[in-house]
């Protein structure tokens, strides 16, 4: 009886110290990627403004040139719902011509302000098979959507650090955000894009900023509930460059004036000829329109 005592025992704290190992590979995989790759003796390094709007404009290029929507353009269906972001990826991939406003539910403006959308007639989620435009709508899309298919949500706060990003509900039975997990979380479901500017980070466990969100407290001011996304892609301006071009990206500063605020400015450093994709890119979407004048 000793020896099976001594025996499981043993087991049992094998099990202990593997299972110990794979958590501590986990933290040491997650600060790898958090870890800024030094400067190469070789590199050249370049920095790169952005106003907001050539930083939606640069995400949706860089969409455009996502290895997996490339794949669902050519076989599959592609979901867009309203937002800011998607207006320029409904332009990119769906060929939108519409004025900007009237492909969005809610937003946000200076207080006091009306909305974006205000006046216009708005224009539905955007539904793309095989690349064409179809008239299906949003709802019977999620039904047909299948594994692999994509579906592009935007967010309202980004914690890039930790990988979350959330988005604000006004609707009262979950809106589009509800609907589209039917088909974004468990196995064999379609996979939900986040295309999101860099604008809109904040510090913090956005986790506890939902259940903040969520309390019953008397309101004295509105505020919205506050969704974290759930099994996204996060793709920032850093992932759509990072799709023309290899290349290591760290900001250096955010935000500015006379139609800079919110803006970032990264630094882009790598083998040269690299490096030069980025500014060639870069050129082609400066001078983007603010998204409403």
């Amino acid at each position: 009886m000793k020896n099976v005592f001594v025996l499981v025992s043993a087991v049992i704290l094998m099990a202990s110290c593997v299972q110990e190992n794979k958590e501590s590979k986990t933290m040491e995989q997650v600060k790898s990627d958090q870890t800024v790759t030094p400067v190469a003796a070789g590199d050249v390094i370049a920095g790169i403004n952005l106003t907001v709007a050539e930083g939606k404009r640069l995400i949706a290029k860089g969409i455009a040139n996502h290895p997996a929507v490339k794949t669902k353009l050519a076989n599959g269906m592609v979901i867009i719902t309203s937002g800011s972001t998607n207006t320029y990826i409904a332009e990119e991939l769906a060929g939108l011509n519409a004025p900007h406003g009237s492909f969005m539910t809610g937003n946000i403006t200076p207080q006091g302000t009306p909305g974006v959308n205000e006046g216009l007639e708005r224009i539905p989620n955007i539904v793309l098979i095989n690349g064409k435009k179809t008239d299906i709508d949003f709802e019977e899309a999620l039904k047909q959507a299948t594994e692999g298919d994509l579906v592009f949500k935007g967010g309202n706060m980004l914690n890039y650090e930790k990988k979350q990003v959330a988005v604000c509900i006004g609707a009262p039975d979950g809106g589009t955000t509800k609907r589209l997990r039917t088909v974004t979380t468990g196995e064999g479901k379609a996979k939900l894009i986040v295309p999101i500017g860099l604008e809109k980070q904040v510090y913090g466990d956005l986790n506890e900023y939902e259940k903040i969100a969520a309390v019953k407290n008397e309101q004295l001011a509105y505020i919205p509930r506050v969704w974290v996304h759930k099994n996204a892609e996060i793709f920032t301006e850093i992932e759509a460059i990072k799709t023309f071009a290899s290349v290591n990206i760290v900001p250096f500063a955010a935000g500015g004036l006379a139609g800079r605020e919110g803006g970032i400015s990264l630094a882009i450093y790598g083998p040269k000829e690299e490096v030069q994709k980025v500014l060639d890119l870069v050129g082609s979407v400066q001078g983007e329109a603010a998204f409403k004048e």
